[in-house]
């Protein structure tokens, strides 16, 4: 009988030291984890450097190219892009009154160069603008329903409700 709760205390043992096995493999794999990670950065980084190295390679080895005043301002202006079309974009001026996020995402502005193609401006149609105009009704509509006079949603209440009542809403603007 002795026998027997020795048995039983020697695997209860082993059970506390799989528990402190299974803590080192998980350690071991966020390391090796954390190694993947930054090996891949390091790699990314390289792969980058490499890009504009070849870029600038390019430039100064090509004999056909020259670079005038006016273009190296281009260049080293971060506020300006130059699209795949070859239209040259310049980011707005952020409005003061608007959110990090909205100015984040403020869209970019056609700016003109005189050597650069003009873009054409994209013209609305009138079923557009009075679907618009619809739209906004309709969320003004749904906003003034589901918030409150403060503005913000009621309980229980998301942005999806609100956009799936405006949508409810067109519907029945457009009849």
């Amino acid at each position: 009988m002795v026998r027997g709760v020795r048995e039983f205390q020697e695997d209860f043992r082993d059970d506390r030291r799989r528990d402190e096995e299974r803590s080192d493999s998980r350690r071991e794999d966020q390391r090796r984890d954390e190694m993947m990670r930054a090996m891949e950065e390091s790699d990314r980084q390289r792969r980058e450097d490499e890009r504009k190295m070849n870029a600038l390679r390019t430039i100064v080895n090509d004999d056909d190219i020259e670079i005038t005043l006016e273009e190296r301002k281009l260049i080293n202006d971060p506020s300006i892009k130059m699209m795949e079309n070859g239209e040259v974009v310049k980011r707005r001026a952020s409005k003061s009154k608007e959110s990090p996020f909205a100015k984040q995402f403020s869209g970019l502005k056609s700016w003109s160069y005189d050597k650069l193609p003009k873009v054409k401006k994209k013209v609305k149609s009138k079923a557009r603008k009075e679907l618009n105009k619809l739209q906004s009704k309709a969320f003004e509509e749904a906003n003034k329903i589901l918030r409150t006079k403060s503005g913000k949603l009621r309980k229980g209440v998301s942005q999806s409700d609100v956009a799936k009542k405006a949508q409810k809403i067109l519907k029945r603007l457009r009849k």
